[in-house]
């Protein structure tokens, strides 16, 4: 970056800008391809000037006095007017730059936050997963309906911190240094490892860790006590909703993660569990019609990268029926 412009830049954020420069400063944001130079930029004034944080409720009180100002120069504008239609012009275009200048400032502040600035987010679809390849050597499946979020400009610091909302494998590398790797879930709950293969299951319905390779370690809060639980291989740990964790010994922790083959592994799986599945990984809503079929279970691998089959397939096996209704999927007895 030029030096001039990140001057421009500097004194654009610091508030300082004069007319001309704020007028700079505007016209190159504008450009969608300045985003990650203007993200790099932000970051070093923050740096250099560790004290400064924005003062949102100033900001505000300065915009509602700005509109109150506005409004009085309308009103005053409006008596001095003969032309009625000229004056409504004149407040309505006064509105319209308003309207335009909270926007404004509503997605400055947005740039402002610094989860958006330090992370960098992976994001897949329904029915969509992928590779990611992070920048210590390390390799992330990430499933359908899910969120990664990695540091947008590599790891600093002791630890390798990742963000996950969603469901991924991870296959983490050891570095020279020692650096611990650290998947977040939550405020309350992570997973600590230094090198080794894992499956994390994070989702609105609960939280499950399967671990394939290696040892790591789970930090949690069960009410105000700090919790701490290391897994070997085969060992599968569940949050219960109570905030305990559940500990399985000897699963197959590669059946965790065969959604990255688009197949699905069933283990005594009830319907309800199946329909949940679906609803994550293809956004399809399902309605079962009673709780007799919701209890029904299934054992089987099947393969498919669509949930019509998936359902067909089920349907088929337990003997149910398969209707549409509107958006969602209705399940009955057949």
């Amino acid at each position: 970056m030029e030096e001039s412009l990140k001057y421009i830049l500097f004194e654009y954020l610091s508030g300082r800008a004069n007319p001309l420069e704020r007028q700079l400063a505007e016209d190159w944001l504008k450009n969608t391809e300045n985003t990650e130079m203007f993200h790099q930029c932000l970051l070093e004034l923050e740096i250099r000037s560790p004290q400064f944080t924005p003062d949102h409720e100033n900001a505000m009180n300065r915009l509602f006095e700005r509109i109150n100002q506005d409004n009085l120069n309308t009103e005053k504008e409006s008596k001095e007017n003969t032309s009625f239609v000229k004056s409504l012009n004149a407040i309505q275009i006064r509105k319209y730059w308003l309207i335009a200048a909270s926007v404004l400032i509503l997605v400055y502040w947005g740039w402002f936050s610094s989860n958006m600035i330090l992370y960098k987010t992976f994001e897949t679809a329904y029915g969509q997963t992928t590779k990611i390849y992070l920048e210590d050597g390390s390799r992330v499946a990430l499933n359908a309906n899910s969120r990664l979020k990695v540091p947008r400009f590599g790891f600093y610091g002791a630890v390798r911190n990742v963000i996950l909302d969603g469901e991924a494998e991870f296959s983490v590398s050891h570095t020279i240094d020692h650096k611990r790797f650290v998947v977040k879930t939550s405020d309350t709950f992570q997973v600590e490892v230094l090198g080794t293969q894992f499956s994390v299951f994070a989702r609105p319905r609960g939280t499950k860790v399967a671990l394939s390779h290696g040892k790591i370690r789970i930090d949690y809060d069960r009410g105000n006590e700090k919790k701490q639980l290391l897994m070997k291989p085969g060992d599968l740990v569940t949050l219960e909703k109570t905030g305990e964790l559940k500990l399985t010994n000897d699963i197959d922790a590669k059946s965790y993660s065969a959604w990255k083959e688009q197949r699905f592994i069933f283990n005594a799986t009830s319907v309800i569990e199946i329909s949940a599945m679906i609803q994550e990984n293809f956004g399809k809503k399902i309605i079962i019609a009673n709780d007799k079929i919701a209890r029904r279970t299934i054992t089987g691998n099947f393969k498919t990268e669509d949930a019509d089959e998936l359902l067909k397939t089920i349907s088929e096996v337990l003997d149910l029926k398969i209707e549409t209704a509107g958006n969602a999927i209705v399940i009955t007895d057949n």
